[in-house]
């Protein structure tokens, strides 16, 4: 095995491997991909001494790209997390192959206007990340809505569950550069090619883990909220019964699920179910019945895997695959499908993780789940910055930072950190600035330190507004009244599409500031839904 790292632009800074007398050395490596997460994550520890500590810090910083090839394989990681031990004198490396593009970037509440495919909410959530859909299995259109904000990992995996899909990374990796990054939609991944996994001779070591921690004999389903009412619709008055599965109330009920496993009342008297919620996005009760039965149907009987070490597997088999497994002596035989598998080089060991549903622990799932809950709670207190750029035509040809003799202005809002980088004009929005004949254009551009959609009791933030006259920014009055005259000023409004609504915010309203440069805004002026706009008045 060997990987290389790169910088944010591609550039190769060096490489490391499990083998070679040159270049850093992998002193231990884990590969991890999971069905549910969706992403692979890879685990490097880094060996360095006093000659070689700068080039591993410098190679390993987070942020930074890894290119991994271990045979034909070739895959795409971005380094989330390092952590250096100086008494093992190794740099450990946390990286997955979503990374930053997705899990960094926050996605917004959204309510579709109609039902759309599967690519529509993909690829309006992955915009600007770099991926693009590869592969796609899924067929049919759904109207899909989301109340918050989520990482973008988050939101896709979302997507996929609404569709029944399931989701996988992957890379078209030619040489060192990565010439396309994809997002592949299977109905379901893995195929089944008759595997057979002897134990004994296949296998080194099998552990059997059941739980009953997420069983239930009932479900209380909930849907969405239809148009003309704010409750969420259930199963009240909706009749099913097909002998096992049927309506009680508003709960789903399995009858077989209730022999087995129905629980004593506190009194010692009775039996009664163990009752868990289920939502599922529709206003259609059939459908939600429909998709609660699919839900009850796999948590109604204990959850179990096969946790299997083993010694080879054969070439070709991925996860999602179906695998049969032979136990002669303990006369086991039966098939599941491969959920994870943990294959580490340095260690020459393969484990597989196979069963019909993965159980809950702190696999990668768990992990990708803390570390969206970081990048979320980071983006809600960070400060976002506008880059602006310059450039010749409205594609950024000739992109630069100095306005000098560019006829387009580029910006591009929301970003992490302050300088602007000026690699790839794609990431810029254009717009003239020089006149046709010689006019100067007028751009009033609004900057948010916090974002620019907020809910009731979501974070603050302040507006301010930049105006460009050409290439010339203005954010002060001073300057506002040298190039446009005495008279002019800054006008703020509010407006209320839903209630068709607007009204204009004094000059002297405390929220505004620097002679209405800022805007201060609070979760207090957010009702329902509220847009501030802002006009120059010449």
């Amino acid at each position: 095995m060997i990987v290389y790292f790169a910088d944010r632009h591609m550039n190769i800074l060096g490489n490391a491997s499990t083998t070679l007398p040159e270049g850093l050395l992998i002193v231990d490596d884990e590969k991890t991909e999971e069905i549910e997460a969706g992403v692979s994550v890879l685990e490097l520890h880094i060996a360095y001494d006093a000659l070689t500590r700068k080039e591993v810090e410098r190679c390993a910083a987070v942020g930074n790209y890894l290119l991994y090839q271990s045979g034909d394989e070739k895959s795409f990681y971005t380094i989330i997390e390092t952590e250096a031990d100086t008494k093992s004198r190794e740099v450990m490396i946390y990286a997955e192959d979503a990374g930053l593009d997705l899990l960094n970037e926050i996605a917004l509440p959204y309510t579709a206007d109609k039902a759309y495919e599967i690519e529509h909410y993909v690829n309006k959530f992955v915009e600007d990340s770099g991926f693009e859909i590869g592969l796609n299995e899924v067929s049919g259109a759904k109207k899909l809505a989301w109340n918050n904000e989520q990482t973008v990992t988050e939101r896709i995996l979302d997507v996929a569950g609404e569709f029944d899909a399931e989701i996988a990374f992957s890379f078209d990796v030619e040489g060192m550069a990565v010439k396309h990054k994809y997002i592949d939609i299977y109905q379901k991944r893995g195929q089944d090619a008759g595997v057979q996994l002897h134990l004994d001779r296949d296998i080194d070591r099998m552990v059997m883990k059941k739980s009953i921690a997420n069983l239930a004999t009932a479900l209380l389903p909930y849907g969405s909220t239809p148009e003309d009412s704010d409750i969420a619709i259930n199963l009240r008055d909706y009749k099913y019964d097909d002998g096992d599965f049927y309506i009680d109330g508003n709960l789903l009920k399995s009858r077989t699920a209730w022999q087995k496993w129905s629980r004593f009342f506190a009194d010692g008297q009775g039996e009664g179910d163990i009752v868990k919620t289920f939502n599922f996005d529709t206003v259609s009760q059939e459908l939600l019945c429909k998709k609660a039965i699919e839900e009850l149907k796999k948590i109604r009987e204990p959850e179990v895997n096969y946790e299997i070490d083993v010694l080879e597997l054969p070439k070709g088999t991925k996860i999602g695959d179906t695998v049969n497994i032979v136990d002669e002596s303990g006369e086991v035989y039966f098939s599941a499908r491969i959920l994870k598998t943990e294959i580490s080089e340095t260690g020459r060991s393969v484990s597989v993780t196979i069963g019909d549903y993965l159980i809950k622990d702190n696999g990668i799932s768990q992990q990708v789940q803390d570390l969206a809950g970081n990048f979320k709670n980071l983006a809600a207190n960070r400060t976002l910055y506008t880059w602006t750029a310059y450039a010749d035509d409205e594609y950024g040809s000739g992109i630069s930072l100095d306005p000098s003799g560019k006829s387009y202005l580029g910006t591009r809002a929301n970003q992490t950190v302050r300088d602007p980088d000026i690699s790839n004009p794609e990431l810029y929005k254009w717009v003239r600035v020089k006149g046709e004949e010689g006019e100067a254009a007028v751009l009033l551009h609004i900057e948010s330190s916090r974002g620019s959609v907020f809910k009731n009791n979501a974070v603050s933030t302040v507006l301010s507004v930049v105006i460009y006259h050409g290439k010339e920014r203005i954010e002060d009055a001073e300057t506002l009244r040298k190039t446009f005259g005495s008279g002019a000023y800054i006008q703020w409004k509010w407006q209320r599409l839903e209630e068709e609504t607007y009204g204009i915010i004094s000059s002297g309203d405390p929220r505004i500031r620097n002679d209405g440069f800022s805007f201060a805004l609070s979760p207090d002026d957010v009702d329902v839904k509220v847009t501030f706009l802002c006009e120059l008045i010449v």
